[in-house]
């Protein structure tokens, strides 16, 4: 057991043969994300981690479960493309490369694409082929895994994919780049501690941009105050750690990543609400945007996994997403009473909401027939009606005025026929706006990689949006106008409300709770790792050597320790068993350790005796418990207790009874 970030979905592990995985996911990108962990349980099969001479490259692994999943997120396909038209790609059998990139994504995206290389080149047989001689060359034997597996070299496969990419998205190179909206806001990576700013949120007065952004110096994320006018740094609205102010870290959405917003501003522009991370849940934090100082905390403790918190524009309200039983939905909570109320109260995922300009409703997205659609709930009556249609994504909505609203889509026009590859590796959210009395979708950007996280600007020269765009491998800030759309359709062109139908899988399983049991305290204990067994000879000729190993359950709850160790006749062994099930972790050990040296600890020289006759022994016995209770993540209470038993000797008898002698005859009594 240890702590996961935010970022790590799931895990899949390869001693215990178990995976470990969120239910609260939609139906379709839950079995997606079952599907890409079980497929890593196959990889530790083919190729066994506990003999490994050296490691699997992050690509391999992560990138076969990606292509088994068999689907592409926008975001991910976003980071490949721009990756390939901007003359990036890292050498894929150089795992180094693939620093310097703002997102940790990146390996499983090229690794995505460079198994869908594979199987173009060589088929399914030339993955199946690949595998095993990267199993054979991992585990000692064999050369090249490459040369074995492809017939291609490590050079020559990097050769070889960097063209395939390159060819593949060609007819993306003519789309709008980041560059061509103006000049980024962002905070310049080689000149700031900040780097690759992931959401961004307007102040009412539209001369400030609040922006989450990574700070390399504390290694940790923070929200930091961005000039509209010239990107420049304002302020750093969470200095130094998070701890400081009570709180683990910014807590950021999941699989819907910069889709959706991550913070709001106040109607009044002086306060700043975000959700973080504290212990086991999350809170609501209202910050003071001037002072810095938190004026409200609210512990989420009726609903799970709350993000994307929008202040109602009386500032009374928040509105936010959560779960509750597994379920998606949109809450608002009342920032006087605390009181919690569930919104939408259905069985989509909902996500996302926006309070409308009167805060009499709320647009929110809702993932239906596999994909984000646009809604809008009526807050008193509850009504709801679906505002987007097709089978394409879209992200969270802002109001420009009372009847339009911005927000990204990967949807292209419906009335021009698009080639099939196009089709395949374009899913590009672009910035539209949708006319709510009329129905009128408008787009106004062609990106190439993808711009998202919309937000409007009331500046001196008019209106404008703010929005995130993917740049060369890094996350950049950039404004454009809604005047002149590219193109112009009705929402009717895509479709009408039809038959919403959930998720099904292609295998189904039955539960039949009568066959649940609560799993035995001891239950299925196996090996974890293979027990080292470590031989060695001194230069003076002694054996020496040692090995552990441990055993526990597949919760990892029960541990149970074994350590020897050698060197000459001299050894040393430890037992140990802990028990982490509950809060209150606790454990005990048995050791018995014999130590020598040379030396008379007396300081007098016998003169009758060589060095090598002058080894004495330190042996230590004993045992001990101990017991650790976690107030936090940073602060504990640590209890233990042990007796021990030491003895201290020469080897040799004769060298033993003139040390006591000598003993008593300066102290009266031995001491050694």
């Amino acid at each position: 057991p240890a702590d996961m970030p935010e970022g790590v979905a799931a895990f899949a592990e390869p001693l215990r043969n178990r995976m470990v995985l969120p239910i609260d996911e939609p139906p379709d990108e839950l079995y997606r994300l079952i599907t890409h962990e079980l497929v890593h349980i196959f990889e530790f099969d083919i190729i066994p981690r506990g003999v490994l001479r050296s490691d699997v490259p992050l690509w391999v692994d992560e990138g076969l479960a990606d292509h088994l999943a068999g689907v592409w997120n926008p975001l991910d396909l976003m980071m490949v493309r721009d990756a390939a038209v901007s003359d990036i790609v890292p050498k894929m059998t150089e795992p180094d490369e693939f620093f310097g990139f703002s997102s940790p994504r990146l390996p499983y995206n090229l690794g995505h694409a460079a198994f869908e290389f594979i199987e173009a080149r060589e088929g399914k047989e030339g993955i199946r082929q690949f595998l095993l001689a990267l199993r054979t060359n991992v585990i000692g034997g064999g050369s090249d895994a490459y040369q074995e597996g492809l017939g291609l070299s490590a050079e020559e496969f990097d050769i070889e994919f960097s063209r395939y990419i390159r060819e593949r998205f060609q007819p993306f190179r003519d789309r709008e780049r980041a560059e061509d909206y103006g000049t980024d806001l962002a905070p310049d990576p080689m000149r700031s501690e900040f780097m690759a700013a992931y959401s961004v949120e307007p102040a009412p007065s539209g001369e400030l941009l609040a922006a989450v952004a990574t700070n390399r110096k504390d290694r940790e994320l923070d929200i930091i105050l961005i000039s509209v006018q010239d990107g420049s740094v304002v302020r750093n609205l969470t200095p130094g750690f998070s701890q400081n102010d009570g709180y683990d870290y910014i807590s950021i959405p999941g699989a819907r990543w910069n889709t959706v917003p991550w913070m709001s501003w106040s109607p009044a522009g002086d306060q700043l609400a975000y959700f973080v991370r504290k212990g086991k849940r999350k809170t609501l934090i209202i910050r003071d945007v001037v002072s810095r100082r938190i004026e409200q905390r609210l512990d989420m403790t009726t609903v799970d996994e709350p993000e994307s918190p929008d202040i109602s524009p009386n500032g009374r309200h928040v509105a936010f997403s959560a779960l509750q039983n597994a379920t998606g939905d949109i809450y608002t909570i009342d920032l006087v009473t605390n009181e919690v109320r569930n919104v939408t109260n259905d069985n989509f995922a909902d996500y996302a909401p926006t309070f409308s300009l009167d805060g009499r409703s709320l647009v929110y997205l809702a993932r239906v027939n596999g994909n984000n659609k646009l809604f809008r709930v009526d807050l008193e009556t509850g009504e709801k009606l679906q505002l987007t249609f097709g089978a394409h994504d879209e992200t969270a909505a802002q109001f420009i005025d009372r009847d339009k609203i911005v927000f990204s889509s990967t949807a292209v026009d419906p009335l021009q026929p698009i080639d099939p590859d196009v089709a395949r590796d374009g899913n590009i959210f672009n910035l539209w706006t949708l006319t709510l009395s009329t129905g009128a979708l408008e787009q106004y950007t062609d990106a190439l990689s993808g711009n998202v996280s919309p937000v409007v600007l009331e500046t001196i020269d008019g209106q404008e949006v703010a929005f995130v765009s993917y740049n060369k491998g890094n996350y950049g800030i950039y404004t454009t106008k809604v005047e002149e759309p590219l193109y112009m359709v009705e929402t009717s062109d895509f479709g009408a409300p039809g038959l919403v139908m959930d998720f099904q899988a292609p295998l189904s399983h039955t539960l039949i709770r009568d066959n649940s049991r609560d799993k035995g305290r001891f239950e299925k204990m196996v090996l974890e790792g293979r027990p080292p067994v470590n031989l060695g000879v001194t230069n003076s000729g002694d054996l020496y050597g040692g090995s552990s190993l441990t055993l526990t359950d597949i919760l990892g709850e029960q541990q149970f320790n074994v350590y020897a160790a050698s060197i000459s006749e001299y050894r040393t062994m430890a037992m140990s068993y802990v028990n982490l099930a509950r809060r209150l972790q606790w454990g005990t050990q048995l050791f018995s350790q014999t130590q020598f040296f040379f030396g008379t600890p007396t300081g007098l020289s016998y003169g009758l005796f060589n060095r090598d006759d002058a080894i004495a022994t330190t042996r230590m016995q004993g045992g001990t418990i101990f017991g650790i209770y976690p107030f936090s993540k940073f602060r504990r209470l640590e209890l233990s207790a042990g007796v021990a038993n030491f003895q201290e000797q020469f080897g040799s008898p004769q060298l033993q009874a003139a040390s006591n002698q000598v003993q008593a005859d300066r102290f009266g009594t031995t001491i050694f």
